[in-house]
């Protein structure tokens, strides 16, 4: 129960942070900001999770969210990992093949969104393109952003 109440504070969270952003501030309706190999990133953003907000929630003790605007750049790979919490990501520029370990690949593209449960390693990559995304995750609080996994 408590579980599923932590998804859905975390959709509704997400869908907040979402509809409250300025239709202006979207890559694809300001052409100076979209994301190509040789751009510039928006509002100053480097490649990586750029941490946006971290705070505790009121309403669960011991559960904190973080929200992040990720930028990959093309052809990048990030090692694989995984989070000490449930993970939902909303690509808004470009595309990334999303591997998730016992599921196959997937290409999630601008508008299209991707749901990871707590604990499962991925993998995620860009080709030629980079990729964007509003990363919002409900997590363990006190525990790292990510946990590394080596190499099989």
């Amino acid at each position: 129960m408590k579980q599923s109440w932590l998804m859905g504070v975390g959709l509704l969270t997400l869908c907040s942070v979402i509809s409250i952003r300025p239709a202006t501030a979207h890559p694809h309706n300001n052409p100076t900001t979209a994301l190509t190999p040789s751009a510039t990133y928006p509002n100053s953003l480097k490649p990586g999770s750029n941490e946006m907000l971290r705070a505790p929630t009121a309403m669960a003790e011991g559960v904190e969210v973080i929200i992040s605007d990720v930028i990959i750049p093309p052809n990048s790979r990030l090692p694989r990992h995984y989070h000490p919490g449930e993970e939902f990501i909303y690509v808004i520029e470009g595309e990334v093949v999303h591997v998730e370990e016992g599921k196959p690949n997937r290409i999630v593209r601008a508008g299209e969104t991707v749901v990871i449960p707590p604990r499962v390693i991925h993998a995620p990559y860009t080709t030629d393109q980079a990729a964007r995304a509003i990363v919002f995750r409900v997590h363990v609080a006190g525990q790292p952003e990510r946990i590394l996994v080596e190499d099989q």
